[in-house]
C-alpha cells in the first residue's frame, strides 16, 4: 500500500487558514494524491473543570467520528485520517511501509500518553500496539474497528469526560489488530501549537515489549 494515494482527510478549523495552507502545501509537496480538509466540529462544550488545553476534545472527536461516518463506514474503503497540527520527519517517512495484512487500523503517529502502553515487534520497525494514545495520524482499515472507535469514543468524551484517544487506546486496540511505526514518520509539532506542545511524546520510539501495571482512567 502506497499511504500517498490512499484516501486522506486532514481536519482543520475554519478559522485556522495559515495551518490550512501548511497543510495543503505539506500534502502535495510529498505527492498525496487523494486528499481534502474537513471543516473541523466547533462549539460542543467541554465538561465543567476540563484541563486546560483540552478544551475542544469533544469537537476534535466528533470531527474524527464526522469523516469515519462520510467515508469506511459509507463505502468500506480505508481511509487515513490526519490533524492539521502534523509535520513529517523526512528521515523515516516512507510512503511503502509494509501494512500488514491483518491489520484493522495502523497509526502512523503516536504519543507514549501515560506510558502504560504495549509495543510488540512483529517486522523491522513495524509493533502491534495496545494502550497507545493520540489520534493525529491513523489509517483505518476495517469499518468494524472504525465502528467501535466511534462507540467507544462518544461514550469517553460524553459519560467519561475524557479526550477518545485514551478510549481507544484502553478499549478498542485490545480487541484489534492494531499496528504502528515503531519510530514515528508522522508527529504533533510544537511550532504548529501554542497550548499542547506533544512534539517529544510523538517523536519518540515506542519500545518493546513495554508493559506497566494496570490502571484505572477517570
Amino acid at each position: 500500500m502506497n499511504i500517498r494515494d490512499v484516501r486522506t482527510r486532514w481536519i482543520n478549523v475554519d478559522k485556522d487558514v495559515d495551518k490550512a495552507r501548511q497543510m495543503q502545501e505539506l500534502l502535495d509537496g510529498l505527492g498525496f494524491t487523494n486528499h481534502e480538509r474537513v471543516s473541523a466540529v466547533t462549539g460542543i462544550q467541554a465538561h465543567e473543570g476540563v484541563r486546560h488545553g483540552e478544551e475542544h476534545y469533544r469537537s476534535c472527536a466528533e470531527s474524527h467520528f464526522k469523516i469515519l461516518e462520510e467515508t469506511i463506514l459509507s463505502d468500506g474503503q480505508p481511509v487515513l485520517i490526519l490533524e492539521d497540527d502534523v509535520d513529517f520527519d523526512m528521515n523515516l517517512f516512507t510512503p511503502d511501509i509494509p501494512l500488514p495484512e491483518n491489520a484493522d487500523a495502523f497509526y502512523y503517529g503516536i504519543s507514549h500518553g501515560d506510558g502504560n502502553y504495549e509495543a510488540d515487534k512483529i517486522c523491522d520497525g513495524i509493533v502491534k500496539i495496545q494502550k497507545v494514545f493520540a489520534t493525529h495520524a491513523i489509517l483505518h482499515i476495517n469499518p468494524d474497528y472504525s465502528k467501535k472507535v466511534i462507540e467507544v469514543g462518544k461514550h469517553w468524551i460524553y459519560e467519561r469526560n475524557h479526550p477518545f484517544d485514551v478510549g481507544c487506546a484502553y478499549e478498542v486496540q485490545p480487541n484489534f489488530i492494531v499496528y504502528a511505526s515503531e519510530t514515528p514518520p508522522i508527529y504533533q509539532a510544537d511550532s504548529k501549537n501554542t497550548v499542547n506542545k506533544w512534539e517529544s511524546l510523538t517523536r519518540t520510539p515506542l519500545k518493546q515489549k513495554k508493559k506497566f501495571s494496570t490502571r484505572t482512567i477517570g
